[in-house]
């Protein structure tokens, strides 16, 4: 049994003859019934009833067929696999609450754009749920804060590094220092369940700036709302394609170097190079450039 053979029988499940088959694949009537034969002795099975014309395949035959038919679409997938050329007709991505209202748009048309036909499921979540959900297989890609725990797992690439600012109402604006205007309202916090709000609470801490806490949440959208309504200060990360109402809030960067918060698209170490996921990388570091 070789390759030669299977393409042979699966042509003829395809085409209904040894001479359509023969046709469709570039040999003779009788160089497709060689192979039959040979096919049949290797196996030890009929897989024709020459009683009929055209012959037709016997039940056992149409099973082996069939399977023939499965094994060339796999090696052809491979094939793909190895040169990146495999296209994939579904995908899943992951996203962060805070990139959703932005990011996610943005990244949907350019896949519709590069692949009409492609299905795209789409879960939003905290950065270390999504983290996990990849790491099991369960999503293929996650746009998250750029892991603070090691997991070797995933492979990470550097979407865009997004500075913190200090924001406060804009009566607060002749105010000199982050820390001073830290201090001069309540306290608006993002919630500390997420990688970005223990990352605020940590930099808080070793700065020794003690502040009084009003609010926590998880929402950056609800956080500079409140903040323009002149309920509190916040510390919030300047999100890639996202304006910060100026007209009602003042901002400052919070730390001297400005500390950041990192994105990054991450997957699964062993998940295979096809065309799609290069489109998919192309489209995700392209996001801070996209206006």
């Amino acid at each position: 049994m070789n390759l030669r053979q299977l393409r042979s029988l699966t042509a003829i499940l395809q085409q209904g003859s040894f001479a359509a088959a023969g046709d469709r694949i570039g040999l003779s009537h009788s160089a497709i019934s060689v192979q039959m034969q040979q096919l049949e002795t290797s196996l030890g099975v009929q897989l024709f009833d020459r009683g009929s014309r055209p012959a037709r395949l016997t039940p056992e035959g149409a099973r082996v067929a069939g399977i023939a038919s499965e094994i060339l679409q796999q090696l052809e997938t491979i094939k793909q696999i190895a040169s990146g050329t495999e296209i994939l007709d579904s995908v899943a991505i992951g996203f962060i609450p805070t990139t959703v209202e932005n990011l996610l748009p943005r990244v949907l048309e350019a896949l519709r754009e590069a692949f009409p036909t492609l299905q795209v499921r789409v879960k939003s979540g905290l950065s270390g749920e999504l983290a996990t959900a990849v790491a099991r297989r369960e999503l293929d890609y996650a746009l998250l804060t750029a892991p603070v725990v090691e997991m070797p797992e995933l492979e990470i690439t550097p979407i865009a590094s997004e500075p913190f600012v200090v924001i406060a109402p804009r009566n607060s604006a002749g105010i000199e220092s982050d820390e001073e205007l830290l201090r001069s309202m309540p306290y608006i916090a993002f919630n500390r369940r997420t990688w970005v709000g223990r990352h605020i609470a940590a930099r808080l801490q070793q700065r020794g700036i003690h502040i009084r806490e009003s609010i926590e949440i998880d929402s950056l959208d609800a956080i500079e709302n409140l903040v323009a309504k002149g309920f509190g200060v916040a510390i919030v990360p300047r999100r890639l394609h996202a304006a910060i109402d100026r007209e009602h809030i003042v901002q400052m960067p919070f730390g001297s170097p400005v500390e950041t918060r990192q994105l990054a698209l991450v997957h699964h170490v062993s998940r295979p190079r096809t065309s799609l996921d290069q489109a998919i990388k192309t489209i995700f570091t392209a996001l801070p450039g996209r206006g």
